[in-house]
């Protein structure tokens, strides 16, 4: 582009002005002249100009191409999972037990789309050999989940606690099952000395239940009988964080019907075992986590 057209576009006078054009004389008459005694010329600036305005344009277009790839990232091969044949094999197999339900009730996801209305709310461990449904021998919509490593529940867990709240508040479930299971990868970590990395700090929790009773477990020597009671132990604990929750109590002081129990389900025979405790009020932990709503 001629550097005068370009000047004659902008203006001379405003020009001037925008690239620090000082002691310039300019003519406001036709066919204007400028003459400036500067040494550095109005046409070095105006090039100097014109290089900075071509970097912007490219790093424009650099940033547009970004764009353009993102937008056809469906078919990037990176993230396509076409020609996977293992996600292949899971969406054969989701086809195949869809069908199998179908036969048995045609209406069944019907149902299951419109509202779900469990009774149960699972705290387990997220071990892939422990599944709520199927050792309850429950279809889907009967049993309200939450996982995490060792059946913890944590009260500065804002996930476990938001499990827990809709659950209570607007499922209205009825019993609330903490399940912890024998040979528990979890519990097995936190009674080693052996450091694992992030997780010890989640396995914290776990050592804490282990130094609460640590008279108890000091008394079994048998390493195995220690583990499995220590897998006893946690879930019991855990059950009491539940009871302790501002919801559970909460729901309680508004007289709503709700049971906290503590089982483990043993890995060698697939049976489910009662640890024998079953709260369903405040009073039967003493009343040492309840508040006067009033107070």
């Amino acid at each position: 582009m001629d550097s005068s057209a370009f000047v004659s576009g902008l203006g001379v006078t405003s020009f001037a002005k925008s690239v620090g054009v000082n002691k310039c004389q300019v003519s406001r008459s036709a066919g204007a002249t400028i003459r400036c005694g500067e040494k550095e010329t109005l046409r070095d600036q105006l090039q100097e100009r014109m290089v900075k305005l071509q970097q912007a344009l490219t790093v424009q277009k650099e940033q547009v191409e970004v764009l353009e790839r993102i937008s056809q990232a469906e078919g990037h091969p990176l993230i396509s999972s076409e020609g996977d044949e293992r996600v292949a094999a899971l969406l054969k197999q989701n086809r195949e037990w869809r069908e199998s339900v179908l036969k048995e009730d045609p209406t069944f996801f019907d149902k299951l789309a419109n509202v779900q209305t469990p009774e149960i709310l699972w705290i387990g461990c997220a071990d892939s050999r422990v599944p709520a449904n199927e050792i309850f021998n429950l279809p889907p919509g009967e049993v309200f989940v939450h996982r995490n490593i060792a059946n913890c529940v944590i009260h500065t867990d804002l996930s476990c606690l938001s499990v827990i709240e809709y659950a209570v508040k607007y499922l209205k479930v009825k019993r609330i099952v903490v399940c912890g299971h024998y040979n528990c990868g979890g519990v097995k970590a936190s009674m080693s000395s052996l450091k694992y990395g992030v997780i010890d700090n989640w396995l914290r929790h776990i050592r804490d239940v282990r130094r609460t009773h640590f008279t108890e477990l000091s008394k079994i020597t048998d390493e195995e009988a220690q583990f499995r009671r220590m897998c006893e132990l946690n879930a019991i604990e855990s059950m009491h964080s539940v009871c302790s929750t501002t919801i559970v109590q909460s729901a309680w002081d508004e007289g709503q019907e709700l049971t906290v129990h503590a089982f483990i389900y043993d890995l060698a025979d697939g049976l489910l075992k009662d640890l024998g405790l079953a709260v369903s009020n405040a009073e039967a932990l003493g009343g040492v986590y309840r508040t006067d709503a009033s107070a």
